[in-house]
């Protein structure tokens, strides 16, 4: 039975995704897919057993790294015996937490179940899911909900901000030497020395030519709200009998001259209203920056670097 050799526990929002499709490319690792099992956060699929389990990883190698990337497992925080669930089944586990500038996840992470939800909406052809809240009325809320149908799903995001505390969750059953630190800004500004650290922690061979094919930058919010907003833009026309077939057999250069037209249009105002998350508030931020400005404190004390960046 193939078991992880090591996990990927977050945070999410702070590149787990671009690590984890980095990671495929290396000929000595093999990570699941799903990426995310969430076998530890999930009371639902933690029932279905190991032998569930281990058939993600049963296409591996026998001379191969065996990973998975389960963000839940560092911000489903209602399942608080996560660190311990993991340690019974693979106490010899290597562990790997990204973190990012925590105001700036917590934030990206209320636009990820927005995006979530609104793509879940648009495939099962669903009404348009439209913003349920601003980020301050989600915080203002207590930002988590006990409600499963709830876009959030039990997400607290300012919670899964407090690395520290989440740190010394892992640390009552496994050793620090067996936990990496990583931060988001050397992920996305170095991606090949952030891969080279992986690389050494595993203790296998670095491998060069990972950043010689194409960078990656994954699950990225933007492209999302572009998508999106482009979909409620062109679905009047869509729903015309027949036109919708007719446009795909159209050249992409008139589709997309047709979406131009279309974006400059008020109304484009009115549905980005509706369906795209307000920014956050200057006063909320200035007000989550000294929220966590002991907590940056001490992890920047914990972890030995400059976490400066992050007052900002």
């Amino acid at each position: 039975m193939r078991l992880p050799n090591f996990i990927i526990i977050g945070a999410a929002k702070s590149g787990t995704t671009t690590l984890y499709e980095y990671l495929c490319r290396h000929p000595q690792i093999f990570m699941s897919d799903p990426k995310e099992p969430n076998f530890f956060a999930s009371d639902r699929n933690y029932a279905q057993g190991l032998d569930w389990y281990a058939q993600l990883f049963q296409g591996a190698k026998a001379e191969q790294m065996v990973g998975e990337a389960s963000t839940p497992y560092t911000h489903q925080l209602h399942i608080p015996d996560v660190p311990q669930r993991i340690f019974q089944t693979v106490p010899q586990v290597k562990l790997i937490y990204i973190m990012r500038h925590p105001v700036d996840r917590a934030y990206s992470q209320y636009l990820q179940q927005i995006k979530i939800f609104q793509s879940r909406h648009y495939k099962a052809k669903l009404e348009a899911f439209k913003i349920p809240e601003t980020f301050e009325e989600l915080l203002a809320r207590g930002n988590q909900t006990i409600d499963a149908a709830d876009y959030m799903e039990q997400i607290d995001v300012l919670a899964a901000s407090n690395y520290l505390e989440i740190i010394n969750r892992y640390l009552q059953f496994f050793s620090r030497d067996s936990c990496l630190f990583l931060l988001f800004r050397d992920l996305i500004q170095e991606p090949a020395k952030t891969v080279d650290l992986v690389c050494d922690f595993l203790e296998i061979e670095r491998a060069t030519d990972l950043m010689q094919q194409t960078k990656i930058e994954a699950n990225v919010s933007a492209k999302h709200k572009e998508w999106y907003l482009r979909s409620r833009l062109t679905a009047p026309l869509k729903a015309v009998p027949g036109l919708n077939r007719f446009a795909t057999l159209l050249p992409q250069e008139i589709r997309d001259g047709v979406y131009t037209l279309l974006n400059q249009l008020p109304y484009k105002k009115s549905l980005a209203r509706a369906y795209l998350p307000e920014q956050m508030l200057p006063e909320t931020r200035t007000a989550l920056l000294a929220r966590f400005a002991e907590p940056n404190r001490q992890l920047a004390n914990f972890l030995q670097q400059d976490l400066s960046h992050w007052n900002y």
